[in-house]
């Protein structure tokens, strides 16, 4: 037996251990964005009201001790009109902005290539998200849109739609339809939080 023969054995053992200790890190890294990533699959971020979804506050994720914000779904409702209205539309929605006002409800949905949709909901009797999850009608008490831009900045967010000559914009603070229509209400709630 030579001198090299004898460290040989502890470098080996060494080495299978460093290599055992990787692979239980990144089996569990693996398993966490699993986890994740199958709640949101499944529905978890659904209302306490049936299996209806609600755009409430995001779950972060913390990655390397940086909170990373997990994308909410927008509401099955909309997924529903959108792809009646596109067949090819990159489904599922995943929700830019909600706002709420005393009167009126809009959701800025994003396709998975970046189109944007917008869904207004003037409530009759209850809104969306609250008990009873009212859902718009288009023609009714919704309209759904695919005219939709981003208008605001990094600090500042800001929609708006067009529906021909009348003009939707959403702000945190702010819901202004202008045009064929005057409206200019106050933003109760409005999602996602900052």
């Amino acid at each position: 037996m030579s001198s090299h023969d004898a460290y040989d054995e502890p470098e080996r053992g060494r080495t299978f251990t460093v290599v055992l200790l990787a692979l239980l890190i990144l089996t569990v890294i693996g398993a966490l964005f699993g986890f994740v990533l199958g709640r949101r699959g499944n529905g978890d971020t659904t209302s306490g009201a049936g299996n209806r979804q609600s755009p409430g506050p995001s779950t972060a994720v913390t990655t390397q001790g940086v909170p990373t914000a997990v994308a909410l779904p927008c509401p099955q409702f909309i997924g529903d009109a959108v792809k009646d209205r596109d067949p090819k539309a990159a489904l599922p929605l995943t929700l830019a902005f909600y706002v709420r006002t005393d009167k009126r409800e809009a959701w800025v949905c994003r396709e998975a290539d970046g189109n944007l949709w917008y869904q207004g909901h003037d409530k009759q009797k209850d809104f969306y998200n609250n008990g009873n999850g009212e859902i718009p009608k288009q023609g009714d008490n919704g309209l759904l849109l695919n005219t939709v831009t981003f208008a605001g900045s990094a600090t500042n967010d800001k929609y708006v739609a067009s529906n021909g000559g009348t003009q939707y914009t959403l702000t945190r603070d702010k819901l202004v339809v202008t045009g064929n229509q005057s409206i200019n209400e106050d933003v109760r709630e409005s999602l996602p939080k900052k």
